[in-house]
């Protein structure tokens, strides 16, 4: 088939963008559950610090401020990867990065178990953070084109509860060493080196999935976006691109990041989007690293009981927590982006502050309960941040757009895991939890007064 003689290049490739956003692969589903698969291993590798840190402390007996940079060291590496990772994606390609990460992280995750200190420790997190961030900022990407509009976002948002599946593995795993008498020098090694064996099996699986013909589109190969478009969406008659497509390769130049920012901001719905996304994004980090990721911390602290008691009484909140990300996913239908990040951040709110006044009063049960609360807003408020940025980007600099949003909430994430040590022992611990609970209501009123609806949006919508 021929293409429309018609059509200039940048129709063509609207066109072509157009046609990819409505159309549905045969395995489109798998390739979904296989990029945010890597939010699992990443929450494993990041919680299981907050499950190790009695281990460090016990062994090692760190300052405060090194004991959160340890712990911070994942988040720090992944602000780099995220902006490497973003960038690279759109010149080398989806598979490229999505691979490449995996490797990377598998070999650094195998390296934390040998680190012989603390700071050979805090220095290898920090180089593993970085395949972590770029994988998520790539994978973002590669959901946003490999799969149909609307089915894309709700799998998109499945990418917390594969964060809440993780910090079930680590307690699960933690916890089992604990109760099978493992020395503590051996607790985090074995812990901490653990991920890399489902890092390799993801990888393994990922072996087979293509380049997303939109990538090819938008560089103007257009003889490799008719060829991957026919395999990916079993299209023999090549009705779906062959027709638009011209025969012939063209030379585009690819948008400098400053361009890319421009033209989001240039269009009011996507620059509302973006703003609100990015705010999203940096307070459901705030509000995740500074109270529920230290809450093992806080309740070994407070001595209300063992380690195990806690660690029984955290799985059980996550568990609950993980049905909260299961079921937001299965809301956003109906109640859109806007819906989801409004209910969520008000629970957030209130169950911190009934967290930090269960604290005051020592009341195991309270802190428990507003934990569980807490938990169950923040996988709600923490799902459509990232899917929202890489959405109403243009698939020319999707990677860099979802790149930034991971970069807002790995900085985020570092800064607030570094200072909340500290910020405890300064403050005490009822205070500085209730201090949190400002950013989530501020977020809550974002989401009420900037935040467009944006479920179901893809290439060419008209603004509003």
């Amino acid at each position: 088939m021929l293409h429309t003689p018609t059509l200039s290049i940048p129709e063509v490739i609207q066109e072509a963008k157009r046609r990819l956003d409505h159309q549905e692969a045969p395995g489109s589903t798998k390739a979904g559950w296989l990029m945010i698969t890597a939010l699992l291993i990443e929450s494993w590798d990041i919680y299981s610090m907050a499950y190790i840190m009695f281990a460090l402390k016990d062994v090692y007996h760190p300052s405060s401020w090194l004991l959160g940079f340890t712990a911070a060291g994942t988040q720090i590496g992944a602000v780099i990867g995220a902006l490497l990772g973003g960038w690279l994606t759109d010149r080398l390609g989806r598979r490229t990065i999505f691979l490449s990460s995996m490797i990377l992280f598998a070999i650094f995750a195998v390296l934390q178990g040998f680190a012989p200190d603390m700071y050979w420790l805090a220095i290898i997190r920090c180089l593993a953070g970085i395949p972590v961030g770029a994988d998520v900022a790539n994978g973002f990407t590669y959901l946003m084109e490999v799969m149909p509009k609307a089915k894309r976002e709700v799998m998109a948002n499945r990418w917390q509860f594969m964060f809440a599946l993780g910090i079930i593995a680590a307690i699960l795993f933690v916890t089992g060493l604990i109760a099978l008498g493992v020395h503590n020098d051996l607790i985090w090694r074995i812990v901490l080196a653990a991920p890399a064996l489902p890092a390799l099996i993801l990888l393994f699986l990922r072996r087979e999935l293509p380049e997303t013909p939109a990538w090819f589109v938008e560089r103007g190969r257009f003889r490799e976006a008719r060829a991957t478009a026919r395999a990916y969406y079993g299209d023999k008659q090549g009705a779906l691109l062959d027709d638009v497509l011209p025969e012939e390769d063209v030379v585009i130049e690819q948008p400098k990041v400053s361009e890319a920012l421009r033209d989001i901001f240039s269009r009011r719905r996507a620059r509302r989007a973006t703003v609100f996304g990015w705010f999203s994004c940096a307070v459901q980090s705030f509000e995740n690293w500074s109270f529920s990721f230290y809450l093992p911390l806080i309740l070994a602290t407070l001595g209300l009981t063992g380690q195990i008691e806690n660690n029984l009484a955290l799985l059980g909140i996550s568990c609950v927590a993980a049905v909260s990300a299961f079921t937001g996913p299965l809301l956003l239908p109906t109640l859109g982006h806007r819906g989801l990040s409004q209910y969520g951040f008000i629970l957030v709110t209130i169950g911190i502050l009934i967290a930090a006044w269960g604290v005051h009063i020592m009341s195991y049960e309270m802190i428990a309960c507003g934990a569980a609360l807490m938990l169950w807003g923040h996988y709600w408020d923490a799902e459509s941040g990232m899917t929202i940025v890489s959405l109403v980007a243009k698939p020319q600099y999707r990677g860099v757009a979802s790149g930034i949003g991971y970069t807002i909430v790995k900085v985020t994430a570092s800064i607030t895991t570094i200072i909340f040590p500290p910020l405890f022992e300064t403050l005490g611990v009822p205070i500085a939890s209730a201090l949190v609970a400002i950013a989530p209501f501020c977020a809550f009123l974002a989401a009420t007064f900037i935040l467009p609806e944006v479920y179901g949006h893809a290439v060419g919508d008209e603004e509003y």
